[in-house]
């Protein structure tokens, strides 16, 4: 019987006590020893904290410290940003890994860099192929995904399949996004999650994956299959869970359940439901939504002659207030601007 956890936290003293909870439920203990060898991938969407866009560090910490105890061979990664707009050495110093790095000895890895291979597997009656880090598919025992509850604009919501998109270490990897819906559902074939467990001290309503508004709901969201603790987030948001293409696959290739039957719950996710998560789209997010669905407008936004220079066109536009609040709506302009569609 798969297994969902739900609570929150009021202080930030409670985390501990309501992770190690959430661990304890999803029978961790059963799936980790202290010889398995954990990866962690949590999502470091930026190169600095930002609510509701990237793993808090406390939450990340917490969550290290109640793991070992079982096993002391953890393993924490990201890639880079897509289109290398910054470095996962940048988001590891600033979310604090290197620190953790020191403190405990855990490993901390950039999957942009080292061995890549051709994996294979079948979606939908179709072979996809996808070049994944050797190292997660061969020298992992357990991965453990910690995704942020968000509203996504290319996807519709990024949550327990969606993370698992930084592991795909190409910085072109935008060029797959015409077949998102498959590869990320052959992504997660190919790495099988054996937790996930959602840092829920934001969610990000609107225009995610980086623009957008945090929302402080301080919950952690835990199972032991993504589909269902994806599902549980679906609730708790208010989003029609197979509304969103990918998640559809996924119920096809039976990773996501329709419902809560058979499911162990601690806790009704309804619960904890009460704004309604919902998408606006940018003007901006429009120009790239085109391009993440049509192959060939792909190409000639990220991968063309052209490209370098329409990136730049918008970059130079958007400096006017008036053209800024047109293409980015009352969430932009910032820092991040020029990488809205790094995942």
């Amino acid at each position: 019987m798969k297994s969902v956890f739900v609570d929150r936290f009021s202080q930030l003293e409670e985390l501990e006590h309501v992770i190690r909870t959430a661990l304890e439920w999803v029978n961790i203990r059963d799936t980790i020893s202290k010889s398995t060898r954990v990866f962690i991938k949590p999502n470091l969407t930026w190169r600095t904290p930002k609510p509701g866009v990237t793993v808090t560090p406390p939450f990340l910490r917490t969550l290290v410290e109640n793991l070992l105890p079982l096993s002391q061979n953890i393993t924490i990664g990201e890639s880079e940003g897509g289109q290398s707009c910054f470095k996962a050495e940048d988001a590891f110093e600033h979310h604090g890994l290197y620190a953790l790095q020191k403190e405990y000895g855990i490993g901390v890895v950039n999957l942009s860099k080292g061995q890549h291979e051709l994996a294979v597997t079948t979606v939908a009656n179709k072979r996809i192929s996808i070049q994944l880090p050797s190292l997660l598919l061969h020298e992992m025992d357990v991965f453990i995904t910690v995704p942020v509850p968000k509203i996504h604009a290319m996807t519709g919501v990024s949550l327990g399949f969606k993370n698992q998109w930084g592991c795909l270490g190409d910085r072109m990897r935008v060029n797959q996004h015409p077949i998102f819906n498959e590869a990320i559902v052959a992504i997660n074939k190919l790495l099988k999650p054996r937790l996930c467990i959602f840092d829920g001290t934001y969610f990000l309503d609107y225009t995610g994956p980086i623009m957008g508004e945090p929302v402080r709901m301080n919950l952690v969201i835990a199972g032991d299959d993504v589909g269902a603790a994806s599902l549980a987030c679906c609730h708790i948001m208010g989003v029609a869970p197979l509304a969103i293409p990918h998640h559809e696959v996924a119920r096809r290739e039976g990773l996501f359940p329709i419902d809560f039957a058979g499911i162990r719950l601690n806790r009704s996710p309804g619960e904890f439901a009460g704004r309604k998560f919902r998408l606006r789209r940018a003007f901006i997010n429009y120009i790239h939504l085109a391009a993440f669905k049509n192959r060939l407008l792909n190409r000639l936004f990220y991968d063309s002659p052209f490209a370098d220079a329409l990136h730049e066109f918008l970059w130079l536009i958007r400096r006017a207030p008036l053209v800024q609040r047109f293409l980015y709506g009352k969430y932009g302009p910032g820092e991040a601007k020029r990488s809205i569609t790094r995942d």
